[in-house]
């Protein structure tokens, strides 16, 4: 699971439950508010719904990823947050992701906006590796402004 997430899945299934879920939002600085069990919570409600909208109780890596891309575009916290779920998706951790990964682990929308929008990725000598996109650079790139 993404750090700082990898710690509250305390099962190591690679999905959180809601409570973990919740922990870790908390963990990555979002402010919501504390309601006693069995009390509605509108606000994480909301966030449940775009990441479990099936409501099988569980947030999976890719439902965190699709999460975490699409408060990209609201605004994420850090660029560090996105280029660590990047990381997260590339096998070992590679500086970058590969076509093959984003269309895994994202939703189609999503990984044809990380392809249109994402440079190639050059090795250290300046060679384009084939279907490598350099998630750093455009992680950057989303925070210039």
């Amino acid at each position: 699971f993404v750090f700082p997430c990898r710690h509250f899945d305390k099962d190591k299934s690679g999905r959180l439950n809601h409570q973990e879920f919740k922990s870790c939002l908390r963990s990555l600085g979002y402010d919501l508010p504390m309601v006693e069990e069995g009390e509605p919570d509108p606000e994480f409600e909301s966030i449940l719904d775009t990441v479990d909208p099936n409501r099988d109780g569980h947030v999976s890596l890719q439902e965190y990823m699709a999460f975490m891309i699409s408060r990209e575009t609201e605004n994420v916290k850090s660029s560090e947050e996105i280029e660590s779920a990047f990381r997260a998706l590339s096998s070992e951790g590679k500086p970058y992701v590969t076509k093959e990964e984003l269309y895994q682990n994202l939703t189609r929308e999503q990984a044809d906006y990380c392809i249109s929008h994402m440079k190639p990725y050059m090795d250290g000598k300046g060679r384009e590796l084939p279907s490598a996109y350099d998630y750093v650079e455009f992680t950057r790139s989303l925070f210039v402004n």
